[in-house]
């Protein structure tokens, strides 16, 4: 048997477990007969039965407790017990029959607890093969998108092994372990240019061909500066492009490093060049250059061979500088291109200077900002020596022997299971890798072997749960959870530590852990992807059905971006300085940067980097989410805004009462119909709240979503708006243009408990004052789900109340309820 398919067998021996299905179903619950589903029939089916489905429930077909329908009982426990239902109008059950119902539901909640234990998710996977290799490779790059749970990617139940994940998971494992050596001498191949000390930089990168490397050494040669990248627009192609061979056995790392600075041009207002790197096929980064030339950047990319385009001249990679420069459009602005000694205006786009740039023959005099490559270093080849150096482990000297093949396994185990290892769990990795030598393997393809065995077992790709039977691997299944939740990454020396001493479960150790991991610059592995998540900022900007893969005038990328980051970094801040929830709602400050402050028409800021700004006065947005123009672009559709994308989503996302989903056979209603020229959105929707199958969740929807109608497309403020909205083209790139007359914008509505509003003001207003608790309940229930992997049942729920009772008197200030989510039972005892 070969070394290949000796561990693809051991390894998939080892899986069998956890692909083993569940013990199927228990005996029929009599309880549940007897008393449960006569309750559901008397009180529930006329509404949620075979004649009616409201909310897309129903109850008639419900034989037993299930637990994949746990959220299902959650929800009808709580509106049982707050009387919501059966509605008012209805025979209402007796005390004692509403009593033994939901002491049913927490009797069968907690006989039916989930799993405690989940798979890591692509990111998470992706981000402990980089924790034990030492390697900075993107591994989730060639894996599947995962199962969501109300969005999430930590759910348990979205997290299922299939062959396929498996298999997939088994062949990224073989990669990463063979980009790292022990005794190996490093390959040959690395190639290294100084570009800022050379007379001449592109005849110092001709000296590469000599190796196989194919160039096209595009740039200006600057002495004592490098290698000037020209600024280019953004549909150009251009830039230093070269090509290197292939890694011999195609298994290995190529990495990246450049030392860069930047030559800013002499006209203010242009904003600064971003670096486009590609490598094989693969857009590597497209990042903002500030640094100047005696304090240059040093920017390291690894990427997985196999994953790369290898074309006839090898691998090709190209450094690009990109300067994406605002400009009016026609139609948008009512204003003229800007000249070059004019303030840039408003828009986005390319930007057309009236100056012959040839006649400016120095770098300096040109209008836009030149990217200099100071330092070039490539290995197409890269395998890395392990442990790091920066790791400092107490190794002692390595040598071809068994004793420091221990040493390193014993290392490797508690690196991938982010635990120490017993001497039992240990010894069957040390027999396979005596197993591989026996049968003539090298001292480093043994070890890699057994290396690769590990990562495919569960303590690598499964969290242990806190209550694990075995102390120790308790202890430290918090310190995992912890760390994945708050820096999405195994956890590090520190935590392993208390762990390990048992001091981490300590509430104010716990409180003083969650404090440095929240002020860490990994805690950016926590805000993004769960805010990402909870508010669904992944769509795309502006829904323009078809159309939506084509440029929008008002949208460059890095617009898109920003707007997108603004949300994140705002949340980030109000965690940080550990804000009040309410400030969600509203505030008096906001993020920006220098693309955001022409967007919404501030003084002028220098730099991509978001920062806290304070609101103007006269401001109509306000502070908090909901004035971000990031969030409302992405509730558009066909030109505008739409009132139904923005009522609903408030409604999940913010109050935490999502609307059902739409009954299939609902009639579209579509605003740019000709049949509909002329009318407003307040017709439309009444015309469409005229069916019964349409107005059941439109009352609710409606009425809230008329709050954001001073929102353009681009989610800039507006006082009038067009009768409708047209779609055009002008050099490929589409343009939404107003058509026929303008009405004042009708933002008059209607909170879901019947506050009146006339404005976005008075609704933030409205929210802020009267929905608190709503807005705090549904982010305490997310926080739940991101950090355990479950929905948050009957039990989770006290608790989570009694958090909110806890934090109302301070205002629920965020760091505060993250901690106290920290502490809960939920999350410390399943």
């Amino acid at each position: 048997m070969n070394l290949q398919r000796f561990i693809t067998l051991f390894c998939v021996l080892a899986l069998l477990p956890s692909l083993a299905p569940l013990a199927a179903t228990a005996a029929e619950n009599d309880e549940f007969r007897t008393v449960v589903q006569p309750f559901l029939q008397q009180h529930c089916v006329a509404c949620h039965g075979p004649e009616k489905q409201k909310s897309g429930i129903r109850y008639d077909q419900i034989k037993g407790f299930q637990p994949d329908a746990r959220n299902l009982w959650t929800m009808v426990h709580e509106k049982l017990a707050a009387g919501a239902m059966p509605p008012e109008d209805r025979k209402q059950p007796t005390a004692a029959e509403r009593a033994r119902i939901l002491a049913w539901i927490v009797q069968e909640q907690r006989a039916h607890k989930p799993g405690a234990t989940r798979r890591l998710n692509r990111r998470e996977f992706s981000a402990a093969l980089q924790d034990v290799t030492g390697l900075a490779v993107d591994y989730a790059y060639s894996l599947p998108e995962d199962g969501k749970v109300a969005g999430f990617d930590t759910g348990v139940t979205g997290l299922q092994d299939t062959a396929d994940s498996v298999a997939q998971m088994m062949e990224i494992a073989r990669r990463a372990v063979d980009g790292i050596r022990f005794l190996e001498p490093a390959p040959e191949g690395a190639l290294s240019v100084d570009l800022r000390g050379a007379k001449d930089a592109r005849k110092a990168l001709d000296d590469w061909k000599n190796s196989g490397v194919r160039m096209k050494a595009r740039g200006l040669n600057q002495p004592g500066t490098g290698l000037l990248l020209e600024p280019e627009w953004l549909g150009d192609r251009n830039g230093l492009t070269f090509s290197v061979p292939p890694p011999p056995n195609r298994h290995g790392v190529l990495r990246l490093k450049l030392v860069v600075s930047v030559m800013k041009g002499n006209f203010p207002g242009i904003p600064n060049p971003r670096l486009w790197v590609r490598v094989g096929g693969i857009t590597l980064a497209q990042l903002e250059i500030t640094a100047s030339t005696d304090q240059p950047q040093e920017l390291i990319f690894e990427v997985q061979a196999d994953e790369l385009v290898v074309g006839k001249d090898g691998i090709g990679i190209t450094l690009e500088n990109k300067v994406e420069v605002p400009y009016a459009v026609a139609g948008f602005e009512n204003e003229e291109k800007g000249k070059p000694e004019e303030h840039i205006p408003g828009g986005t786009g390319l930007f057309r200077p009236l100056v012959d740039r040839k006649k400016l023959t120095k770098p300096e005099q040109q209008p836009f900002p030149f990217i200099a490559l100071q330092r070039i270093e490539v290995n197409p080849n890269h395998v890395a020596a392990w442990p790091p150096a920066e790791w400092q482990s107490s190794l002692g000297e390595i040598a071809d022997n068994a004793a420091s093949a221990r040493r390193l396994l014993a290392l490797w185990l508690e690196r991938a299971w982010r635990r120490p290892a017993k001497e039992a769990e240990l010894q069957p990795f040390v027999a396979l890798y005596q197993k591989f030598r026996g049968d003539g393997a090298s001292f480093d393809n043994a070890l890699r072997a057994a290396f690769r065995s590990v990562l495919l077992g569960a303590p690598f790709r499964y969290l242990a749960a806190p209550s694990d039977p075995d102390p120790a691997t308790a202890r430290h299944a918090v310190a995992s959870r912890l760390s994945f939740m708050l820096t999405g990454a195994p956890p590090d020396a520190e935590l392993r530590r208390l762990a390990a001493d048992g001091k981490l479960t300590e509430p104010a150790m716990l409180d003083a852990q969650t404090e440095r991991l929240l002020a860490s610059p990994r805690s950016a592995a926590f805000v993004r992807p769960f805010v990402a998540q909870w508010l669904v900022m992944g769509q795309p900007i502006t829904l323009a059905m078809d159309h939506i893969q084509k440029q929008d005038f008002r949208f460059g990328r890095h617009l898109k971006a920003s707007m997108q980051e603004e949300t994140l970094a705002y949340v980030g801040q109000l965690l940080a300085d550990n804000r009040p929830a309410h400030e969600l709602i509203r505030s008096d400050w906001m993020m920006m940067n220098d693309i955001l402050a022409i967007h919404y028409g501030y003084p002028a800021l220098e730099g991509g980097r978001l920062r806290q700004v304070t609101l103007r006065p006269d401001d109509p947005r306000g502070g908090g989410i909901l004035g971000h123009a990031g969030i409302q672009s992405m509730l558009c559709w066909m030109g505008d805004n739409w009132v139904i994308y923005r009522g609903a989503w408030t409604l999940r996302h913010i109050l935490d009462s999502p609307p059902p989903p739409p009954p299939l056979d609902v009639p579209e209603l579509n605003p740019a119909d000709a049949k509909n020229h002329g009318k407003s959105f307040r017709e439309l929707l009444k015309q469409h709240q005229a069916d019964d199958r349409c107005s059941v969740c439109h009352k609710t929807m409606d009425p809230l979503g008329f709050a954001f109608q001073n929102f353009d497309l681009s989610g800039r403020w507006r006082s009038v708006e067009y009768e409708r909205y047209e779609r055009k083209e002008l050099d490929g790139k589409i343009a939404w243009l107003g058509v026929g007359k303008t009405r004042p914008v009708d933002a008059v509505g209607q909170l879901p408990r019947g506050e009146a509003f006339k404005s976005f003001a008075e609704c933030k207003q409205l929210l802020a004052d009267k929905y608190q608790p709503d807005l705090v309940l549904g982010l305490l229930k997310n926080l739940h789900l991101y950090a355990t992997g479950r929905e948050a049942d009957v039990d989770a729920l006290a608790e989570i109340r009694a958090i909110m009772k806890q934090q109302a008197p301070s205002g629920y200030r965020l760091r505060d309820l993250v901690k106290a989510t920290v502490r809960s039972r939920a999350f410390l005892e399943p």
